[in-house]
């Protein structure tokens, strides 16, 4: 039971391998889910604020971002980091005019306050909890009003942990982990059964929006 364990327990390095060498059909597997319910559910949300830059962390195929473009103004300047360069790659040939760069969610190279909105969706369940801290700094480094988090949410310290055991994925308590790093304003929206149907989006999927505080 314990090697099983440990075999789950991935950390960050172990997941950042797995992403980084993976080779796949980004299209089908990704952009082509442009239109999948919990897209349309964050492409809602981020019209309820005002903004010009967007970045996805974790921007994979850039399905979200293909959602953005298809659903808000034309006016909106698009970017997105990932770890897998293929990724990259693909995003740009696929989006026109838009930022991407190779880079882990811990050390994004962009300067202070260079972005409006931050996005993440199932990115950081990948970030064990000896990273999450440099993640949640590295966030608020770059972003000047907002964070949205689609990510695995739950207050109980118990289910996090049975999260992690049975599935390797890494669950927080975004309030008070947002609230410890200083954002104000933090909202939790769980995403509706029809949005996310199965899995663990299902039991502990939550979107959570933030706002970045005010820089001294």
């Amino acid at each position: 039971m314990l090697s099983y364990a440990r075999n789950l327990f991935k950390t960050t390095s172990q997941h950042a391998k797995y992403w980084r060498d993976r080779k796949i059909d980004w299209k089908t597997s990704y952009l082509d889910t442009w239109n999948h319910p919990h897209r349309q559910l964050l492409s809602h949300i981020l019209k309820t604020f005002s903004w010009h830059s967007l970045l996805e962390v974790g921007v994979g195929g850039g399905a979200n971002l293909a959602n953005i473009v298809m659903t808000h103004p034309k006016n909106k300047q698009l970017g997105g980091t990932d770890i897998n360069a293929d990724a990259i790659e693909f995003c740009n040939k696929t989006f026109e005019g838009a930022f991407f760069k190779v880079c882990p969610a811990d050390d994004i190279m962009m300067s202070d306050n260079s972005v409006d909105m931050i996005l993440t969706d199932m990115s950081l369940i990948y970030i064990d909890p000896r990273k999450i801290d440099a993640v949640m700094r590295e966030l608020k480094r770059i972003a000047r009003q907002h964070i949205v988090l689609c990510e695995f949410h739950s207050e109980s310290w118990l289910e996090r942990m049975k999260i992690r055991l049975l599935s390797g994925y890494n669950a927080y308590d975004y309030v008070k982990l947002l609230e410890k790093h200083g954002f104000n304003d933090v909202i939790r929206y769980k995403i509706p059964k029809q949005a996310w149907e199965g899995g663990w989006q299902e039991k502990v999927g939550y979107v959570i929006v933030a706002r970045v505080p005010r820089r001294k």
